[in-house]
């Protein structure tokens, strides 16, 4: 199992144990929106919107590095193709 998994699992599992055990009821303010809840929940959405807000971000990353896997495959198959109509 690769390390970034691994790690990210004991984030979520650590996450949620803190989570349980911080059942209070709190105020959040952002501007003029102000929200009521149970501090559980909304550091459960909180960290589902960091983890969203990551792989949006990453999003780039992964795909230009698979359009160049890709580029680099066809490269290397019509390089065994003329090294094959060599020999």
């Amino acid at each position: 199992m690769p390390l970034s998994l691994i790690s990210a699992l004991i984030i979520v599992f650590l996450a949620v144990a803190f989570s349980l055990q911080n059942d209070q009821r709190i105020l959040i303010t952002f501007f003029q929106w102000n929200f009521q809840g149970s501090l559980v929940l909304i550091l459960l959405a909180t960290l589902c919107l960091g983890m969203l807000i990551h792989i949006l971000a990453s999003m780039p990353g992964r795909l230009r590095k698979s359009r160049q896997t890709a580029q680099l495959q066809k490269k290397i198959t019509e390089l065994e193709h003329w090294h094959s109509e060599k020999v």
